[in-house]
């Protein structure tokens, strides 16, 4: 069954509905360079960290690069995982799995149907993988903007990636919400789904829109 992943609570409340809802995993976006309502200091994201109940992971969602800035902020929040969503280089995933307990993913950032940078999509998952990620993310980027677009990304490149990367998990993200899912999970069959504008009303996590996303990604 796919994983299901929530992001952008910022209360306690919200963090009680996502865990009643029956999420996965929750993203805690921190101290992201982004403009995001969600954005939340690395104390919000510990106290929010700390109130999710056993078998909900927290997932630390990051754009900070900086490999001594991103163990502080892990040390900090003390989550189940990082998620590194800005352009951290190979040799910086290396040095962080060197030093960090936790598990990390690494976010690869899809500009339309190629990837940013000068390498082809197979390698540059490689490249990550081979460094230390213990998992890889697929999400759109737009104008300058690393999440959050609404923008889908093209399946069938997801659908390469996630055997490129095999057996290592591919999560995919990138404009996905109650009427696209299953689509998404039937044609990549990635280990994940990440949503957050796809369950957000004006902003907001919106509780309906969310069983509606975890349903229909559960039935495909």
């Amino acid at each position: 069954m796919v994983r299901v992943m929530v992001c952008g609570p910022r209360t306690e409340a919200e963090i009680d509905m996502l865990a009643e809802a029956g999420v996965d995993a929750v993203g805690l976006i921190t101290e992201v360079w982004q403009p995001l309502a969600c954005n939340l200091s690395r104390e919000e994201a510990r106290r929010l960290a700390a109130r999710l109940p056993p078998f909900v992971a927290a997932i630390l969602v990051l754009t900070e690069e900086r490999p001594d800035e991103v163990c502080r902020l892990v040390e900090r929040v003390r989550p189940a995982a990082v998620q590194l969503h800005g352009f951290n280089s190979p040799s910086q995933v290396a040095l962080l799995r060197e030093r960090l307990p936790v598990k990390i993913i690494k976010t690869l950032h899809l500009d339309g149907d190629r990837l940013l940078g000068d390498k082809p999509p197979e390698q540059a998952a490689a490249e990550y993988l081979e460094a230390g990620a213990d998992a890889l993310l697929l999400d759109r980027f737009h104008r300058g903007k690393v999440g959050a677009t609404g923008l889908v990304v093209d399946f069938v490149l997801a659908r390469r990636l996630r055997q490129a990367a095999q057996p290592r998990p591919l999560i995919l993200a990138g404009g996905l919400n109650a009427a696209n899912v299953a689509r998404a999970v039937r044609t990549v069959r990635p280990f994940g789904v990440d949503v957050f504008s796809g369950v957000t009303t004006a902003g907001r996590l919106n509780p309906r829109k969310v069983r509606a996303f975890l349903q229909a990604a559960r039935r495909a």
